[in-house]
């Protein structure tokens, strides 16, 4: 089953006349809903705020419609024939798909999402909802990815370079994909041992850790970063954080803390307040080079 443009007239008119009309190219959405009515009137009630809508009745056509055409946000139920939303997430992920997704279905898989943290949509909306309520949704997705776009290009000293520490390759993969999109240069490492060799031959701007790692924790080395001097802004990204270890040494000075599962927004937004602090600090900074993201070296790869 293929996608269908939606319009005006139906979920088969074009909508090339409302995008013509725009100063700027329109914001592409793919909706996906095995009910017709909810496709067709989430399609058209998105077509008259101006974006540019696609429509699939299950994941699997969906699936066809991601690897055909580029959208900018995708819209999805969960409960669907053939392919859920829950598959058609493992499948964009796996693809390395950096796609902003809001879920919307009758039932969230709260327990997927708390055992795969990476699948989780940056939104999420519970049917039925009104279409107001999922209009506001699309637009502060789409607000927030273009103002993080326009912040992270527009500073020409913005810092760029993050290791990522974490044991789990497709959280660090994730978290690479979603930083890269704004302009990062992401390494990662598998545990903390990596991690410091990694820190010892490189020069980053900010280490985000998981704390629970083989070999060496993440609170061992951040205390390993503070023992050799090196004033890095961390970021504790763990599913347990180390609240006395926390409590009892002050000295680790973690810039901030994100608890697993969390949304890819909530990262963005964590890792754009601790850089903008940063440099905010800071009275001089020379222009970043242009990064490119490369694998660390001693085979350290993400």
């Amino acid at each position: 089953m293929t996608t269908n443009r939606t319009g005006p007239s139906g979920e088969l008119a074009s909508a090339q006349a409302q995008s013509e009309s725009r100063a700027s190219p329109p914001h592409r959405i793919l909706v996906v809903d095995d009910d017709v009515t909810i496709r067709r009137l989430n399609s058209a009630t998105l077509l008259h705020s101006g974006y540019e809508v696609d429509v699939a009745e299950d994941g699997d056509a969906a699936w066809k419609a991601l690897n055909t055409d580029s959208y900018d946000l995708l819209i999805t139920d969960n409960s669907m024939p053939k392919v859920s939303g829950v598959e058609l997430l493992k499948k964009l992920r796996a693809a390395h798909m950096a796609l902003p997704v809001i879920m919307a279905t009758g039932t969230l898989p709260t327990e997927e999402f708390n055992r795969y943290p990476w699948l989780k949509p940056v939104a999420t909306l519970l049917k039925p909802y009104a279409v107001s309520e999922m209009l506001s949704k699309v637009k502060d997705v789409l607000h927030e990815t273009d103002a993080a776009d326009a912040l992270l290009q527009g500073p020409k000293n913005l810092p760029c370079r993050i290791l990522v520490v974490d044991e789990d390759r497709d959280l660090r993969r994730l978290y690479a994909e979603a930083l890269a999109r704004p302009g990062y240069q992401v390494d990662g490492a598998e545990d903390g041992f990596a991690g410091w060799e990694a820190l010892q031959a490189n020069h980053y701007n900010l280490l985000i850790t998981e704390h629970d790692l083989p070999d060496l924790s993440g609170v061992e080395l951040v205390r390993k970063l503070r023992a050799a001097r090196m004033a890095l802004p961390v970021v504790m990204a763990a599913g347990r954080l180390p609240k006395d270890e926390l409590a009892q040494d002050p000295s680790l000075q973690f810039a901030a803390t994100l608890l697993k599962p969390f949304a890819i927004d909530a990262l963005l937004d964590t890792v754009n307040n601790v850089l903008r602090a940063t440099d905010s600090s800071r009275e001089q900074r020379d222009p970043p080079p242009k990064w490119t993201c490369q694998p660390l070296p001693n085979g350290l790869q993400l």
